[in-house]
């Protein structure tokens, strides 16, 4: 404790701490390997674009005026020496011991490192990155990082010289003529500088974030000066706890007045900026909250808390806002005495749900959202009124996104704080069925904040619940779809796997004379290819027609398997075809229900066929003396490894118990259908025979599609390579399994002896046949489809 004047101040600052690992830098960190990664990857990949650069550079360079070019000389000699050395001199002068030494340790620590990089590059690295970095010297004379100007970026950032106004132009003019002097006298390129440069700077930053910097944060004399300024002098500040971009206080007024204060410190900008990115690229219109600078912060939270106030909402009021020093701002509220809903426990009754509830209303009328409507933030008062705080990071003139998901949260919230039937009776009485029913589409844990996830969590039933009580109060088939997420992270697999997989098959297709090897097919084999193409669709329209006990037209049923076909050039194979199969059986007049079972038997059986057909190529494949299945060694090492880790996993109780949930359904859809078919004989044959139809049909396509360049070819191991390949296409992520099938069919057929042009040649042949020719007349069946009504 400890006072300013003689008046009985007490402060307890506790707070405030003298070393901090500012987010700022951990920010700047991810910022410097992302381009460490990228230089490196371009100087890699695209050489010849980077050494035509790298040239014109170094022309350019030697072109400058003659005395620029030995001033640069001048100051890249000295300043290796005077540079770290003056700036040494003045950490000391300004008492800061601990950062001189953090500083020359950053900077031998980058010498050594990089030093070791460069021997390794020199003594094991790949030819072309060296070469991308030193340019085209010998290996043992090659210079591929410049260490100097490595060392010293990480003493500079250690220092903080650039958050100095009068050391910025020096540090800029010493590294540049450091850089120039290399890109002149040769022997290192501008990338390999480049990754220098930022090597330093990212392992500056780490001895910055870990070790922390001194603390900047005002300290509790110096808030209680600025309040005193600002009209609102103190006889007591209590530090309470420390928030994510600051720390707040509990502060009484000579007056007797009590006070609720917020500190935003500007040595913790950044704070939260993860969460933010990755929030505004996961969901629609979401503002990514309020900005990483502390005077964004200020100006946010000012503005949202008196728009909270102009819409009569009860929350704390804004009384004061000012700076404390140039590193921190203050916002001062009015102090409410009360307890959350989150610790009221069974206190909490009907009418706080109901008075919480009309808060809610009053934001969506006003267009407002708060981002966090969580128990922690509805507040009892002394005086029996629900308020609402930490409104610093909501948002004004909100979107209709964000506008239902902070519906879905206060349900989430109150149905948790009391029972879902409470929260829901309450909901329609106070904002009506229509209203309420808007939170439906954002009931999803990606929308939610991260203390409601947790909530849920708890009880996982909760959320599957709530839908099915909102879902109950519409209509049937009037729930509003909205699209939450803007980029989910099956898009993200399905466009790396696509590059991964279409990398692959690029570089066998360079190997391949495609235009001479087409040309030499035997145009026979193509055809009968094409036939067992169409007869694919015709196999899988039976097995729909098979298996619904109700009359189907196989006419429609066909054109909607084209449909399917359409469908898979946007989304992976399982999913477009299940979802057209799905909405087709919906449209025909059967219930939700038996659609999802119906299409479900038919996946069960395609299953159970295609393992007896791939047991079956095994068995006659693995008799036959004429072929020699050698599959690569690394791809049998990735099986067994897999097949492993599966089992491995399985014996992991929290993941079987969510296996079980997961096929759990199915098998409860599944059965009753199945027993519902045992009863009609023909039916069941039917659809039993249209899914082997439909497999041997697809294994005889690859067949014709092999013998169409090679007539030599055993019927039984291709069959074989199809069938295992079949499963990669149907776990691929990539539509219609694009890039991966190409890749699995061509390496499993040369792997059976088939010459490897060959197989490209005809796994080309076979993915136009099956994949690219029907997607013409699948759009077709499916334009046609939706305008009659079908689909």
């Amino acid at each position: 404790m400890s006072s300013i004047d003689p008046s009985p101040l007490v402060i307890e600052d506790s707070v405030v701490t003298g070393r901090l690992h500012r987010p700022g830098d951990l920010a700047r960190l991810l910022l410097a390997l992302l381009l460490l990664v990228s230089i490196a990857s371009l100087a890699y990949l695209a050489q010849s674009t980077t050494s035509g650069l790298d040239e014109d550079i170094t022309k350019g360079a030697n072109r400058l005026p003659a005395a620029l070019l030995i001033a640069a000389s001048l100051v890249s000699g000295f300043g290796t020496l005077l540079f770290p050395a003056v700036a040494a001199i003045d950490l000391i002068v300004r008492r800061r011991p601990r950062q001189f030494i953090e500083s020359i340790s950053a900077l031998l620590t980058t010498l050594v490192m990089l030093s070791l990089a460069s021997w390794v590059l020199t003594t094991y690295g790949n030819s072309r990155l060296l070469f991308a970095f030193a340019g085209p010297v010998e290996r043992s004379l090659a210079a591929p990082l410049n260490l100097v100007l490595g060392g010293l970026a990480a003493f500079v950032t250690v220092a903080r010289l650039m958050s100095r106004s009068r050391w910025q132009a020096i540090t800029v003019i010493v590294l540049g003529s450091i850089s120039l002097a290399d890109v002149i006298s040769g022997g290192i390129t501008p990338a390999g500088l480049g990754v220098s440069a930022i090597s330093g700077w990212a392992i500056g930053l780490i001895i910055r974030y870990f070790v922390g910097t001194d603390s900047t944060r005002p300290s509790g004399h110096d808030i209680a000066q600025t309040l005193s300024r600002i009209g609102h002098p103190i006889k007591l500040l209590r530090a309470a706890e420390t928030i994510r971009a600051g720390r707040r206080y509990d502060a009484t007024t000579t007056d007797g007045v009590k006070l609720d204060l917020i500190v935003l410190d500007r040595d913790l900008e950044g704070a939260g900026l993860a969460t933010s990115i990755y929030r505004s690229l996961r969901l629609r219109d979401d503002p990514s909250g309020n900005g990483a600078s502390m005077r964004r912060r200020l100006d946010r939270s000012a503005l949202i808390s008196w728009a909270v106030e102009a819409a009569g909402i009860n929350s704390p009021r804004l009384l004061s806002a000012a700076d404390v020093g140039p590193d921190a701002t203050l916002l001062v509220y009015e102090y409410v005495a009360g307890r959350t809903f989150a610790a009221m426990g069974e206190e909490l009754n009907n009418d706080h749900i109901t008075r919480a509830w009309s808060i809610v209303a009053d934001l969506q009328k006003s267009q407002i959202v708060h981002r966090s409507l969580t128990g922690k933030h509805f507040f009892l008062s002394d005086t029996g009124q629900v308020y609402l705080t930490g409104m610093e990071d909501g948002v004004i003139a909100a979107s209709d996104v964000l506008l239902r998901i902070d519906l879905a949260e206060a349900l989430c919230t109150l149905a948790a704080l009391s029972t879902p039937e409470e929260a829901i009776a309450a909901g329609r009485a106070v904002l009506g069925d229509k209203v309420l029913a808007r939170a439906l589409p954002a009931l999803q844990p990606v929308a939610l904040s991260s203390t409601t996830r947790a909530a849920l969590k708890s009880d996982r039933k909760l959320l599957g619940n709530l839908r099915s009580a909102l879902a109950a109060m519409l209509p049937e088939g009037t729930v509003e779809e909205v699209d939450i997420e803007r980029i989910k992270p099956r898009t993200l697999l399905t466009i790396a796997a696509g590059t991964i997989a279409g990398y692959l098959l690029l570089s066998q297709l360079t190997r391949v004379n495609i235009v001479d090897l087409f040309a030499q097919a035997n145009l026979g084999w193509i055809l009968l290819g094409l036939a067992l193409s169409a007869t694919t669709y015709f196999a899988a329209a039976l097995v729909l027609v098979g298996i619904i006990p109700e009359r189907l037209s196989l006419w429609k049923t066909f054109q909607a398997q084209l449909a399917a076909t359409f469908a898979t050039l946007v989304a992976p194979p399982t999913i477009g075809s299940f979802t057209v199969n799905f909405r087709f059986l919906v449209r025909q007049g059967l219930s939700s229900a038996v659609s999802a079972a119906s299409v479900a038997v038919s996946q069960v059986l395609a299953v159970f066929s295609h393992l007896s057909l791939l047991l079956l190529a095994l068995v006659v494949a693995g008799t036959s003396s004429e072929l020699a299945f050698r599959p690569p060694k690394v791809a049998i090492i990735v099986a067994v490894v897999a097949i492993l880790a599966a089992a491995g996993a399985l014996t992991v109780p929290s993941v079987r118990r969510r296996v079980i949930e997961r096929v759990s359904p199915i098998i409860q859809q599944v059965i009753p259908r199945m027993s519902a078919l045992a009863s009609q004989p023909l039916k069941l044959g039917t659809g039993i025979f249209g899914v082997a139809l439909l497999n041997v049909s697809y294994c005889m396509c690859l067949v014709s599609s092999v013998r169409a360049f090679s007539p030599q070819s055993s019927v039984a191991a291709i069959s074989l390579v199809y069938l295992t390949a079949s499963v990669i296409a149907q776990a691929a992520p990539t539509p219609g399994g694009l890039g991966a099938v190409e890749a699995a069919l061509a390496a499993g057929l040369t792997a059976t002896g088939i010459d490897g042009a060959v197989a490209v040649s005809a796994t080309l042949l076979y993915r136009v046949l099956t994949f690219w020719i029907p997607a013409l007349p699948g759009w077709l069946a499916f334009t046609r489809l939706q305008k009659a009504g079908d689909l």
